[in-house]
C-alpha cells in the first residue's frame, strides 16, 4: 500500500529497509516510524546510527504475519499515527502495509490493496474502466479438473499462467495446449517467495513488452519513463529454460525519449491515468507493463505499487538525473520534484548472466565494467563460488546501465558489453 495523503504528514511509517528513502524524511523533519522484517535485519545490514533518529523501529518476522502487523497497528494507534501515512516501496511488504492502513483507518476500500498484487482482482478493476486488457480466467485450484477444464473453455492458447500475486516471472510460464497444461499443472511444486498456490490464466499477448515507471502527485506525474524490455520478459523466460540450445537471451530494457515518440508517450499517459483511477492510485510511485501489439494497440498487462526491480532504479536514476530513492522521499514531502535531466540521449540497462546454470568462477569488477567508455553504473549482485541455477528470469546476477549520444553508438555499446563481460560458471560439486 503506498498511497500518500493529500497532506504532507508529519508522521510516516515506512516499511522495510532503504536508506535513502528513510535519510531523506528524516532530514525532512518528519517524525518517522520504521518497520522492519527480519530479512531487512539479518541480509540487509541496516544503519542502526541512522534508524537511531526515527521515532520508533518495529520488527516483524514477515510482513505476512497478521498478529505482529496488528501488534504494530496498536501501538501506531496508541502514539497517534493514522493509516493515510504508510509507505511502502517493495513487493512484499505490500499486503502487511495495506493491512496495517486498514488496521488504522486509512483507506474505504478494504480490498484496495490486494488488488495492487492480485492480478486477477486487478484485471477485473481495470478491465471494467474500459482499459484493454487480455482475457484471463482465475485458476484458484490447479489440482481441481473442472478449474482446469473451466480455463480451456474460456481461453484460447496458448495461455501464460503465473502466480496470482507472484513478481519477477517466478513461477510463470507457457502452455500451448489442454494436455500441456494439465501436464505443468501436474508438475508445480512450491513456488519461491509465493505463499498462495492460486493461479491466473491468460491469453498469450504478442508485441513490444514496454514498463513505464512514474511517480504520481494526484492525477500528474512528477516524472514518467517509458523503456522498452530488449525481450520480453516471457522471451528471457524460455530462453533460460532451453539453455544452451536457445542461447543466452539479452536480458534488459533502453529508455525510449518522450521527443522520439510524443504520441506513445500520450497514449501511455491516457491509459496509465484510467488504470489509476480504477485501482484509486493517487499518490505512489508504480511501475506499469503493457504490451504494444504490432497494429500498435496497448493491452494492460499489470500494475506495481513500487519501484520497477532488477535494473531498473538504477537506469531511472540516469534518465531522470536523480537518485531515485532520494528523490521518493522528497516527492512525499513536498509533492515536487526537479525536471528530469537524463544523463545521456540514449540509455539502457543490461542484466548480465552466465549462459548455463553452475557456481560462478569468474564475474567482471565494478572497476572494469566502469573502464569502458559509456558504462554508467555497474552492480554485482553475486559472486564467484555462488550457484546460479537459471530456474526463473529474476535470479538476477549483473547490473550495467549504459548510456551513449546516438542510437548507433548505443547498440554498438549494448553488443560490445554482451559480449565482453561474462559472467563464467563451473560444475557444481
Amino acid at each position: 500500500m503506498t498511497d500518500i495523503s493529500a497532506q504532507r504528514p508529519e508522521q510516516v511509517v515506512v516499511c522495510k529497509w532503504n536508506p535513502e528513502l528513510i535519510g531523506s524524511l528524516l532530514d525532512s523533519g518528519l517524525d518517522v516510524y520504521v518497520v522492519l522484517d527480519d530479512f531487512d535485519v539479518d541480509h540487509m545490514h541496516p544503519d542502526w546510527e541512522l534508524l537511531g533518529r526515527a521515532a520508533r523501529v518495529y520488527r516483524v518476522s514477515e510482513f505476512d504475519s497478521l498478529e505482529e502487523i496488528s501488534a504494530v497497528a496498536a501501538d501506531l494507534s496508541l502514539r497517534g499515527v493514522s493509516g493515510d501515512r504508510i509507505i511502502s516501496f517493495t513487493e512484499f511488504s505490500q499486503f502487511g502495509a495495506g493491512y496495517l492502513a486498514i488496521l488504522l483507518g486509512g483507506q474505504g476500500d478494504p480490498l484496495r490493496h490486494v488488488a495492487y498484487r492480485d492480478k486477477r482482482l486487478m484485471k477485473q478493476r481495470v478491465a471494467a474502466a474500459g482499459v484493454r486488457t487480455a482475457a484471463w480466467a482465475s485458476l484458484p485450484d490447479p489440482n481441481d479438473q473442472q478449474d482446469v477444464a473451466a480455463v480451456c473453455e474460456r481461453l484460447a492458447f496458448p495461455l501464460v499462467v503465473k502466480p496470482v500475486s507472484g513478481g519477477g516471472a517466478i513461477g510463470t510460464f507457457t502452455v500451448h495446449s489442454p494436455d500441456e497444461l494439465a501436464s505443468k499443472l501436474a508438475a508445480i511444486g512450491p513456488i519461491p517467495i509465493v505463499k498462495s498456490r492460486q493461479l491466473i490464466a491468460e491469453e498469450f499477448v504478442t508485441g513490444r513488452e514496454l514498463h513505464i515507471d512514474a511517480v504520481w502527485d494526484g492525477d500528474e506525474p512528477l516524472f514518467l519513463v517509458v523503456s522498452a524490455y530488449f525481450m520480453t520478459r516471457l522471451t528471457v523466460l524460455e530462453g533460460i529454460a532451453h539453455i544452451p540450445e536457445a542461447g543466452l537471451p539479452l536480458d534488459g530494457s533502453t529508455v525510449i525519449n518522450a521527443e522520439d515518440d510524443p504520441e506513445l508517450y500520450r497514449r501511455v499517459l491516457d491509459l496509465h491515468r484510467q488504470v489509476n483511477r480504477a485501482l484509486g492510485i493517487e499518490r505512489a510511485v508504480t511501475h506499469l507493463e503493457v504490451f504494444q501489439r504490432p497494429d500498435g494497440e496497448l493491452v494492460f498487462s499489470e500494475i506495481a505499487t513500487r519501484l520497477g526491480g532488477g535494473w531498473i532504479p538504477p537506469l531511472l536514476g540516469e534518465a531522470t538525473g536523480l537518485e531515485v530513492h532520494h528523490a521518493l522521499g522528497q516527492a512525499l514531502v513536498t509533492g515536487k520534484l526537479p525536471a528530469p535531466r537524463p544523463s545521456r540521449r540514449h540509455l539502457g540497462a543490461l542484466h548480465l548472466r552466465p549462459a548455463a546454470p553452475g557456481r560462478i568462477t569468474a564475474i567482471p569488477s565494478v572497476e572494469t565494467m566502469l573502464a569502458m567508455d559509456g558504462v554508467l553504473r555497474a552492480q554485482p549482485l553475486r559472486g564467484v563460488g555462488d550457484v546460479v541455477d537459471l530456474s526463473h528470469a529474476s535470479e538476477w546476477c549483473v547490473f550495467v546501465v549504459l548510456g551513449a549520444d546516438t542510437a548507433d553508438e548505443f547498440d554498438a555499446l549494448v553488443e560490445r558489453v554482451g559480449r565482453e563481460f561474462r559472467v563464467e560458471v563451473g560444475p557444481v560439486e
